[in-house]
């Protein structure tokens, strides 16, 4: 029995020995440490970025959050690797970024928000806007990009207009400076309701929005039915139909995968939207471990473990192959080493024997007779082997029936 245990503790160390090598070179811990790209403090992506980060630090990492003028800004954070996790809005992205970067999922809707002021008439087409008096959202801003796109598509020229902040679009509004303004928000975050609170404002509600669809599928029909937002004080004041895109949360290239769906996981966790987060709407290739998540959820393994311990177990299923093909004649010689040695604890007392059955020693019989009280006492064998060692207790007894029988 101790010989089957050294055996199987040796094998024990070897496989602890391979999940070791595979925990350091195979499977190498995350790093803890994160960078996450928002937008204006105040802004929605700013608070969702507050949330995750709160809810990785719950987990051990250390948060950093960059504030930025939007979408663009936050792409060149990612390109030049100064953050790893960036909100940006559908569509803005470049070709260039599409090819590097990874989108984990879109997150929520951002509608296309035109402000003017109450006594114009009704808006319903952009070449019904004075460029001179617009205001098309902040240089580096989602904004701006999309606004940009779509006059650009209309063959309409906005050079005249001027580029500001939503927050100083509205100051530039009361002052009399504009009359119109761009932003995209989502309707709940508390930017969008002080602007459809201010009865000085309209919203425009956009004819041909199916065409845009149509045209870029990053963007979608939004609607917004009146009261939806504050029953109370019937906020927004109509129904509204609006163009929206999305936020999408992008990683920057090289981000390690455990750690994309272990982010993709937080944000399916954070989510009270049941249609979010999706694969839909994204401009940028999803990553493969966001989009595995998504589909399919919790890994049997990570229904079992927590996720960096499930993670590392399915790491190692890569090593099976080797692991088994290396095992496998390990295996095969172990049941005759075992034998062998087994074997040995009887074959040992044999070599004793003989050299006493050759010997002409007086006391050979009194030499003979310790070897079996030995043998008794010194030879620990299975039960399968009891029958060799009784063999060997009969030879020994017969050596001294014969030395009896010569001494007469």
């Amino acid at each position: 029995m101790k010989t089957s245990l050294k055996i199987s503790i040796a094998l024990f160390l070897f496989l602890i020995m391979i999940a070791l090598f595979a925990y350091k070179y195979i499977a190498p811990s995350p790093q803890k440490s994160l960078t996450i790209a928002a937008g204006r403090e105040g802004g929605m992506y700013y608070q969702y970025a507050s949330g995750y980060a709160k809810s990785l630090e719950n987990q051990g990492f250390t948060i950093s959050i960059i504030k930025s003028a939007g979408s663009l800004e936050n792409l060149a954070l990612l390109e030049e690797k100064k953050a790893d996790i960036a909100f940006v809005q559908g569509g803005v992205a470049s070709k260039e970024n599409k090819e590097t970067l990874r989108s984990i999922a879109s997150i929520y809707f951002e509608p296309l928000w035109l402000f003017y002021r109450d006594m114009m008439n009704d808006v319903h087409y952009l070449r019904d806007l004075n460029p001179q008096r617009l205001s098309i959202g902040e240089d580096g801003s989602g904004t701006k990009d999309l606004v940009t796109t779509l006059f650009k598509i209309n063959a309409l020229d906005i050079n005249s207009s001027l580029q500001l902040s939503t927050k100083d679009a509205y100051r530039a509004f009361k002052e009399e400076k504009i009359d119109t303004f761009f932003a995209v928000g989502a309707a709940d975050s508390s930017q969008i309701i002080t602007l459809l609170s201010d009865t000085t404002l309209k919203v425009a509600s956009f004819n041909r929005i199916q065409a845009y669809t149509k045209q870029f599928p990053y963007l979608s029909l939004y609607q917004l039915p009146e009261g939806s937002l504050n029953l109370q004080n019937n906020i927004p004041k109509s129904n509204l139909t609006l163009l929206s895109t999305t936020a999408t949360l992008v990683v920057r290239e090289g981000l390690e995968d455990n750690l994309v769906r272990f982010i993709t996981m937080q944000v399916k966790n954070a989510s009270k939207d049941e249609r979010f987060p999706t694969t839909q709407y994204v401009d940028i290739p999803i990553h493969p471990q966001a989009k595995k998540y998504l589909e399919k959820g919790e890994s049997f393994l990570e229904k079992i473990f927590p996720f960096w311990i499930a993670s590392n177990i399915d790491k190692l299923k890569y090593l099976l192959i080797p692991i088994l093909t290396l095992m496998i004649p390990l295996i095969k010689g172990v049941f005759p080493l075992y034998k062998w040695r087994v074997r040995s604890k009887i074959y040992r007392w044999y070599a004793i024997l003989e050299k006493l059955e050759k010997s002409k020693d007086p006391k050979k019989i009194e030499h003979l007779t310790l070897l079996l009280d030995e043998v008794n006492a010194h030879t620990d064998v299975p039960l399968s082997y009891m029958g060799e060692l009784y063999d060997l207790k009969v030879h020994i007894d017969l050596v001294i029936q014969r030395a009896l029988l010569k001494r007469g």
